[in-house]
């Protein structure tokens, strides 16, 4: 029954999976692998983590699921503070996002880790995520957006600023980042570049599900079967970021 699935030759008892998966689902502020291994008893960090982690693999955005309306795009960095000559992004790890913007909330989002923010690399990454006929994006000044309007998408760039002097033209975004900035130094106290991307996709899971939280269970299980194997080796020789 496991075979093909996230469980794919685990000894790890399917009790402890479906305690990773009740974790995952419904711990707002996510657990670490080092938690996990003190609340089940499971025999190592390395256990614990690679459980977590195929759990995690599972939990990509559909592709076929865009986002369409008003949404906000936007770009920032990720990890210790190591400016360099611009003060900008010099050893951190660049994240992008795209979110709705809803009359009095967000809506879903996407994120995704980018080598850098160019132009070639931003307006692919809003291109993957929104429907282009039936989406105005909202960006700051960056230049690197205005190659949006060669796809077919509706830009409206907002001057104002850059950085901290734009979070007022994209509030969701900055919003969003903001959390997704917390819950990351929360139990995790940061995150390897090398897996980020893992990470942004169990944030993005379940905020874009925080009004049905208990489905929550039952969706990452669907996940946890409907995903390809991901053994140890591969977790930790990829780099999908």
């Amino acid at each position: 029954m496991t075979a093909g699935t996230v469980f794919h030759g685990t000894w790890v008892p399917l009790r402890v999976w479906f305690h990773g998966i009740f974790f995952l689902a419904r711990h707002k502020k996510g657990i670490s692998a080092l938690q996990f291994q003190r609340d089940t008893g499971v025999g190592s960090y390395q256990t614990a983590w690679t459980l977590l982690h195929k759990l995690r693999s599972g939990l990509g955005a559909d592709p076929t699921q865009r986002l369409q309306g008003a949404v906000e795009a936007d770009e920032t960095y990720i990890g210790g503070y190591r400016p360099g000559r611009d003060g900008r992004g010099v050893g951190k790890t660049g994240v992008a996002i795209a979110v709705e913007r809803r009359a009095k909330t967000a809506g879903s989002v996407r994120l995704a880790v980018i080598p850098r923010a160019t132009a070639a690399v931003l307006t692919s990454f809003v291109h993957a995520s929104v429907q282009p006929q039936e989406t105005t994006v909202f960006t700051d000044a960056w230049g690197a957006y205005v190659a949006l309007r060669e796809l077919g998408i509706h830009h409206r760039p907002r001057k104002g600023g850059r950085g901290h002097q734009s979070v007022h033209l994209l509030p969701w975004a900055h919003t969003v980042f903001g959390n997704l900035k917390t819950w990351l130094r929360g139990p995790f106290h940061g995150v390897s570049p090398k897996h980020l991307q893992r990470y942004l996709d169990e944030f993005v899971f379940r905020f874009d599900r925080r009004w049905r939280q208990t489905e929550l269970f039952l969706r990452v299980l669907r996940r946890a079967l409907d995903a390809m194997p991901c053994p140890y080796q591969q977790l930790t020789a990829e780099r999908i970021g």
